[in-house]
């Protein structure tokens, strides 16, 4: 798989990074709108746009951007497509196909990345005052701070979104593991907390000179719009009369169309 070599490297994409949720844990609808900042800067560097419908959710990235990208993921199907609405284009991955990925890079990573990022020593904290969560090791920290949920089910459902959507951003090139991410959820969840703002400050040398941090800040409706379902209805429409591609067909395509 030609992602292989990707962990070896820390990059500027922030993650946002289970088991199947039992229908009976599933919630009412509700939104999230991210944006995502790095460093200092006060311009996002992406933003994002994701609806829990039932058991699917809807992941709209740079959604005003004709380099959007909409994700779905089918949690019944344990599926997620990946769309590229302007080519009309569309692949699929399997929760098989993501947990299988990681245990081959995990087989083949080196002893310094399996230490930093794939079984890393982590500290976890929480301060109930300010409702801030920190998992830390000493190569990366992340710190959430949280608010409650409407509905205690969208704990869980955004847990386990939250998780596979690392699973499968640990497939894009230069991504980091998720493991750190799970930790971060499991803790969260654990208190009963959705996330507002969530750092991650990843250590960039061994002595801690250089360092990278990214920022994103999450504001939760709890309910859908009107727009918001025309959108899903759109997003199904658009689903069916893509073309299906390959993953490194998928990839290849989005690449050349960024350059």
């Amino acid at each position: 798989m030609r992602f292989l070599q990707s962990w070896q490297t820390i990059v500027l994409t922030f993650l946002v990074t289970s088991v199947s949720i039992p229908s009976s844990l599933i919630a009412n609808d509700f939104r999230m709108e991210t944006e995502v900042f790095v460093e200092g800067d006060q311009t996002p560097a992406s933003t994002s746009l994701t609806l829990f419908s039932g058991s699917t959710v809807y992941d709209f990235l740079n959604s005003e951007s004709p380099q959007g990208e909409i994700t779905v993921f089918d949690v019944s199907r344990g599926r997620f497509v990946l769309i590229d609405s302007q080519r009309r284009l569309k692949t699929t991955l399997t929760k098989d196909y993501l947990l299988k990925f990681l245990e081959q890079v995990k087989s083949q990573a080196s002893d310094d990345v399996v230490q930093r990022y794939v079984s890393p020593q982590l500290d976890q904290k929480f301060n109930p005052s300010t409702k801030t969560v920190t998992v830390s090791s000493d190569h990366l920290t992340y710190q959430a701070t949280g608010v409650s949920a409407k509905w205690s089910p969208a704990i869980q459902q955004y847990r386990h979104f939250a998780d596979w959507i690392a699973r499968l951003n640990s497939t894009r090139v230069g991504n980091l593991p998720p493991y750190s991410r799970f930790e971060l959820n499991r803790v969260m969840a654990e208190q009963k907390l959705m996330p507002r703002t969530i750092q991650r400050t990843v250590m960039l040398d061994r002595i801690g000179l250089r360092k990278q941090v990214v920022r994103s800040e999450h504001s939760i409706h709890w309910q859908l719009t009107n727009s918001d379902r025309k959108r899903i209805s759109n997003t199904g429409n658009l689903m069916a009369g893509c073309k299906e591609v390959s993953i490194n067909e998928f990839w290849k395509m989005r690449s050349q169309a960024s350059k």
